[in-house]
């Protein structure tokens, strides 16, 4: 294990004496592209945060026998904490540490020297990315900070130099930096009120059309920047308006997983609004770890707003401006309003025609005769044909058809009985009704 120290530096000074005496031995020319020093480190770190440099050794060169350096730092940005022996270093010598390993600590960086062997026992062989040391720093500072192999440390001051063969060469040496950002502001909470986007089937003959609808609220996780989530939510309140010439809100509701103390709404032409307390004690909160349905508002197309075969895009949007006094979009949390992202819903009102039909007229010819109750009977006791318009079929409308609608029909054309209910006696459409197709309706 590496001796580390701040004071005095009487080992170092051994170690240059060492390396002074096998460099009078050695008579083998050192290239210093034979050997590259340089230290590893992360690109960015964050202000306060602890982080970790390693000094690493590429050696193209076997029998390496030592090295020492000095590795210098900015004090201003970042400051020391610890230096410990590399994954190498713990193993450099047969397996096991170095015969000599001094690591002197300082203000503005750190010294290693190692000599592996004393008696030539062992040496590094040639290699890349063999880790040395590994320094923690802190940083303390907003800035760039640059790591530098230097030779002004220590008294005397250490030398970088690699041993090889017993001559020192002053190694290809690469800097590092690492830039110290500011700590980023944990956001606050975020919330989104979503308007549904639906599209909804309305009686193309009629233009009307009774549908339903949920709105949503969902929290942001910004829990990966140190915000909690979700945060516990108190109530809410919200407005939605519509377009009052297409479509009108008939009723709203408030759909949560409990029953809250206080849930008022409002319901007015050009839309709706909404105020929800959960308990008035704090005794009920709720998080949104994922989208909610909150409110089901509930429409009615207008009557003779909507014609023709095309479909209608109506907008849903929140609106801050509804009622007296007008009600706003915002989330309670820890009893102060948060104004919710808003998203406006839409919905489109695509028309579904119903096949007109003439009732009374079974077998699908013109006009209602004693020829429909004939077919009428063949059908249900004879294994007759079967129209394409069950509804025709039911010529006294009560919703079935069977026997007595034969004899209805018999009763209308030949003992002055009543007609057929509507439509007749002109094609009409019913909707909902099964009635798959006619030749004879306009």
């Amino acid at each position: 294990m590496a001796a580390i120290g701040r004071e005095g530096n009487l080992p170092m000074y051994k170690l240059i004496c060492l390396f002074t005496t096998l460099l009078m031995l050695s008579s083998s020319p050192l290239v210093a592209q034979d050997y590259i020093l340089y230290t590893s480190a992360p690109a960015t770190a964050t202000l306060g945060e602890a982080f970790d440099q390693s000094t690493m050794l590429d050696t193209s060169v076997d029998g390496v026998q030592g090295y020492s350096f000095g590795a210098c730092h900015d004090s201003t940005l970042m400051t020391l904490d610890a230096v410990v022996d590399g994954a190498t270093t713990l193993v450099i010598k047969n397996g096991g540490p170095p015969d000599f390993n001094q690591v002197n600590v300082l203000t503005d960086g750190f010294t290693v020297g190692v000599v592996i062997c004393f008696t030539g026992c062992a040496t590094l062989a040639s290699g890349t990315g063999y880790e040395l040391n590994v320094a923690t720093y802190t940083a303390d500072v907003e800035g760039v900070s640059t790591t530098s192999f230097c030779d002004t440390l220590g008294a005397p001051a250490v030398d970088t130099v690699i041993v090889v063969n017993g001559a020192s060469v002053a190694p290809e040496q690469l800097s590092v930096s690492v830039e110290i950002l500011g700590v980023p502001p944990i956001p606050d909470p975020e919330f989104i009120f979503s308007g549904p986007t639906e599209s909804i089937n309305y009686d193309g003959n009629s233009g009307l059309a009774n549908f339903s609808v949920a709105v949503q609220i969902s929290e942001t996780d910004h829990s990966a920047s140190g915000a909690d989530f979700p945060h516990e939510t108190q109530g809410f309140s919200m407005g939605m308006a519509n377009d009052s010439a297409v479509m009108e809100c008939t009723g709203i509701s408030v759909t949560l997983p409990f029953d809250a103390d206080f849930a008022e709404g409002g319901i007015f032409s050009d839309g709706w609004t909404v105020g929800v307390v959960f308990s008035f004690t704090g005794g009920s909160t709720l998080g949104f770890t994922e989208p909610l349905d909150v409110v089901v508002a509930e429409y009615s197309t207008v009557a003779g707003a909507l014609s023709g075969t095309g479909s209608t895009e109506t907008a849903l949007t929140w609106s801050d401006l509804l009622g007296s006094p007008p009600v706003a979009n915002i989330v309670v949390v820890d009893g102060a309003s948060l104004n919710p992202e808003l998203v406006d819903g839409s919905i489109t009102l695509q028309p579904v025609f119903d096949q007109p039909f003439l009732r009374g007229n079974c077998n699908g010819n013109s006009g209602v005769n004693i020829a429909d109750g004939i077919w009428m009977l063949q059908e249900l006791h004879l294994g007759g044909a079967s129209g394409t318009c069950a509804e025709a079929c039911d010529a006294n409308g009560d919703g079935g058809y069977d026997t007595a609608d034969a004899i209805y029909v018999i009763y209308y054309r030949l003992l002055d009985g009543p007609a057929p209910t509507a439509p007749f006696p002109d094609c009409g459409a019913v909707a909902g009704v099964d009635c798959d197709a006619t030749n004879y309706c306009p």
